[in-house]
């Protein structure tokens, strides 16, 4: 899966507050709720490293494919009502250039 700018925003406005609009996630479950591991396996995580812990569960819960996405565009296209202009495209090319360069 590609990630956007875009998608990258959305993934931290995710991890911070558990919801981009409407949308709510559960929180990954907290370090404690696992077993009792042992002496030799103790590790603390710095809040940086927490922060990704967190952000990879949100990533985790993410479908690959958005079902409800590809099922309207697919009514769309078979209506007849999906149009793209030329400039869309062009500037999704761009972004796309753009955000692949950033990596």
């Amino acid at each position: 899966m590609k990630i956007s700018l875009d998608e990258y925003s959305r993934v931290l406005q995710l991890g911070r507050t558990g919801r981009v609009g409407a949308a709510v996630l559960p929180a990954p479950p907290p370090l404690d709720a696992q077993e009792e591991p042992a002496p030799a396996a103790l590790v603390e995580l710095s809040p940086r490293a927490q922060e990704i812990r967190q952000l990879k569960f949100v990533l985790d819960e993410i479908p690959d494919v958005r079902e409800e996405m590809v099922q309207e565009l697919r009514r769309k296209i078979e209506a007849g009502e999906y149009n793209v202009s030329s400039a869309e495209i062009a500037d999704l090319i761009v972004r796309r250039t753009v955000a692949d360069s950033v990596r």
